[in-house]
């Protein structure tokens, strides 16, 4: 008797977020890694920070061919801050920038010269930069057909 996989149920997200804190977006990471559902995450406009290492967990990553993408180094404001305080939010954005970094850098094949700007600034990238670096999977549309279609705003 021939026995079939289980099907798992099929997500599909289209996401739009200006980013938030580092351990949402690992926290989002690692949920759409590891969800018993097949989830595709879409880009339709722009995806940045801490939400781009959100979109990485997922195993297909769609973008449309004019959205974008933002990343950068973790960054706090210090104002009023005393000197441990100061050493506390250094040694934070420190481990803050090395698991995002990790996982950027398990997924994205970005050439040396932009992981060396990352340091100094943002970097912008377009949709089709963002299937060769492998932030995308494909240029796609976000185009969920005839099935049940939720909004949730956050």
């Amino acid at each position: 008797m021939a026995t079939t996989a289980p099907v798992r149920p099929i997500v599909h997200i289209l996401l739009q977020s200006a980013g938030g804190y580092v351990g949402d977006g690992v926290f989002m990471y690692n949920l759409f890694r590891t969800i018993p559902l097949e989830v595709t995450l879409y880009n339709a406009g722009q995806i940045s920070s801490a939400a781009v290492i959100a979109y990485l967990g997922a195993k297909y990553r769609k973008t449309n061919s004019r959205a974008t993408f933002m990343i950068h180094r973790s960054s706090n404001s210090p104002l009023g801050a005393g000197s441990a305080k100061l050493q506390n939010l250094a040694k934070g954005l420190a481990l803050d920038d090395e698991r995002t970094e990790a996982i950027l850098r398990e997924h994205v094949h970005m050439p040396d010269e932009l992981w060396t700007e990352m340091n100094y600034h943002n970097l912008n990238i377009s949709g089709s930069e963002a299937v060769s670096y492998g932030i995308a999977t494909e240029i796609a549309e976000f185009a969920p057909g005839h099935s049940q279609v939720f909004n949730v705003l956050a």
